[in-house]
């Protein structure tokens, strides 16, 4: 009792308290000063400037508290950043997390929340809380900073911060391409705030800006029988937990055995984020040329143009984000989100896609271009399966712990023997038809699940690891397709084992349909002899493309990689 009356003691002073909101206010910088690979000197100005701008900043009232109060929306974002740290290690809040909020639906968002709510409730409990708890007691106290406490403290300030400028200006690491907009904490939060903002009204007006855009596109090879091409979309689905690829448990029972089927072993995603990954799988943009994205329309437009009717079919909300504007572009569109699950925190098993699949084939007697938006694999993995599915047990996820990571793994797994019946049951629909047909399947990212000693979990974190890139990709030939068009096939198997971005399936798509455009490059096409192999790229935060192997993954990273034998460095 005695000491935590020398405490209340200690803090109805003004100039205790100066210094203690002087301390909270830089706390992520200090966070970052030990998860961050910055040389020390960079370190050391991205602590000692913005300590002397909150000392300032704190001195402009004679009550620090009042300051304090003003700067609320910085402790918002201070709390935000500290959760992100919790959740994945390092790196400040980036462009994509600030985008995240819009595109996310209410389940995605209400089940990451409530798995996260612990960490949420301690930051706010033991952060936000208290600091501004103090800030109102200093607004309340008699008390007040006098005017020569608040000079001598202001030179004090200037000093620190000549200090910090000093250290950022001589680093010796100029290979770090130093920037402050990058590596000073508020400063670069609030730019990745700035550069979503800008991105995202980019987005909004994509309409306009891509209104007088055309493929020119025309159906070059055309079968004897009606032609039907499906791509799907998968979510949160990893390459090395499938059987096809090598996998212990038997995910992949039924696809292992369809005649065929090519499976590509050194698959990477441009792209850890879905808003920005399912974009390039759906357009000619890449992470080498993002910005076309704005300019040009997709893949269904391209089919459109070249006579096939066009049909998409989602079972994720994504009509606030890019994808949403390129499923409108199909002659039908289905959003199964749209439909009422009984909950706003529930969706739709993928299942629910295939009667909408079966009405579409049966009602539309020309060639079909359809594209399929999955739930996958997306957490929490034991609410996107049946029960019949759940054969790896036990499977009940209770939250996100690394206590849990058993079952997580099992629902996981289980997530995966279920997209294998629904890829299953979508390939023998397309063999009842005794058409020219083919099938696309790939996922957009990865995911983490506590898989080493860094005890990461999901996705879309700032910097990805191996579990987060290597990703599934298969295409299915039908006997028909195999007939008509066999060299597409044989060049197909030819590159099963090549290196391969998520940039390749918008000109491999339009290959499998005979359709060629504008923006056409069969040497990216998985079914040409002109394919060729190139130096893969990520899709930075700011939109900038970085070979995948320089963006940040760890030794542990590189162990898998050579693991699964993908191929990394330039060429």
């Amino acid at each position: 009792m005695a000491h935590f009356s020398k405490i209340v003691r200690w803090i109805v002073s003004q100039e205790h308290l100066y210094f203690l909101f002087s301390l909270l206010l830089i706390v992520p910088n200090l966070v970052f000063f030990v998860t961050e690979p910055f040389s020390i000197t960079v370190g050391i100005a991205a602590i000692l400037i913005p300590l002397a701008c909150v000392m300032w900043l704190l001195l402009v009232f004679k009550k620090p508290g009042i300051m304090v109060w003003l700067l609320l929306p910085k402790f918002i974002l201070d709390g935000g950043q500290l959760i992100l740290l919790y959740l994945f290690g390092e790196s400040v809040v980036a462009v994509d997390m600030f985008l995240n909020l819009t595109s996310s639906n209410a389940s995605e968002a209400g089940e990451l929340v409530g798995n996260i709510l612990v960490i949420i409730l301690c930051v706010f409990f033991l952060y936000t809380l208290p600091t501004l708890y103090l800030a109102y007691r200093s607004v309340r106290l008699k008390d007040k900073l006098s005017q020569g406490f608040r000079k001598k403290w202001a030179l004090v300030a200037l000093a620190i911060f000549i200090a910090g400028g000093t250290s950022y200006v001589l680093t010796p690491d100029r290979e770090q391409e130093v920037s402050f907009k990058k590596d000073v904490y508020p400063v670069n939060a609030l730019y990745n705030l700035y550069f979503a903002i800008e991105k995202a009204g980019k987005n909004k007006r994509y309409h306009e800006t891509s209104a007088h855009f055309t493929f020119n596109a025309k159906k070059d090879e055309t079968s004897s029988k009606r032609e039907i091409v499906v791509l799907v979309v998968g979510e949160t689905s990893r390459a090395m937990e499938w059987s096809l690829y090598g996998y212990e448990r038997e995910t992949t029972p039924r696809l292992s055995k369809q005649d065929g089927l090519v499976h590509f072993t050194d698959v990477i995603t441009q792209s850890n984020n879905t808003h920005k990954s399912v974009p390039i799988i759906l357009s000619a943009a890449s992470a080498e040329n993002y910005e076309v994205i704005y300019s040009q329309k997709s893949i269904v437009t391209a089919f459109k143009e070249a006579g096939y009717k066009t049909v998409v079919i989602a079972n994720q909300k994504l009509t606030t984000s890019m994808i949403g504007a390129f499923y409108r572009e199909a002659d039908h569109f289905i959003d199964l989100s749209s439909f009422k699950t009984g909950s706003l925190l529930t969706s739709f098993h993928d299942g629910a896609v295939l009667p909408y699949v079966d009405k579409v084939i049966k009602e539309n007697a020309g060639n079909l271009f359809i594209v399929l938006h999955t739930y996958g694999s997306h957490f929490n993995y034991h609410e996107r399966y049946p029960k019949e599915f759940s054969v790896f047990k036990p499977d009940k996820v209770a939250g996100i712990r690394a206590a849990y990571k058993k079952e997580m793994r099992n629902a996981y797994d289980n997530s995966i023997l279920y997209t294998d019946y629904i890829l299953s049951e979508l390939i023998s629909k397309l063999k009842q038809t005794g058409d020219c047909t083919s099938l696309v399947y790939l996922s957009d990212h990865g995911e983490d699940i506590f898989d080493d000693a860094r005890a990461r979990y999901l996705h879309a974190s700032p910097i990805p690891t191996y579990y987060q890139l290597h990703i599934p990709y298969i295409i299915w030939f039908s006997d028909v397709f195999r007939t008509e068009w066999p060299e597409k096939y044989r060049w197909a198997v030819n590159h099963q084992s090549a290196s391969v971005s998520t940039n390749s399936v918008f000109h491999t798509v339009l290959d499998l349909g005979g359709v060629s455009t504008s923006q056409s490059d069969s040497s990216f096409a998985l079914t040409q002899p002109a394919f060729k192999v190139r130096d893969r790229m990520y899709l930075g935060d700011h939109d900038d493309p970085i070979p995948f192997w320089k963006i940040g993954l760890k030794e542990l990273d590189f162990k898998m990689l050579d693991k699964w034998q993908l191929t990394y460095g330039e060429r």
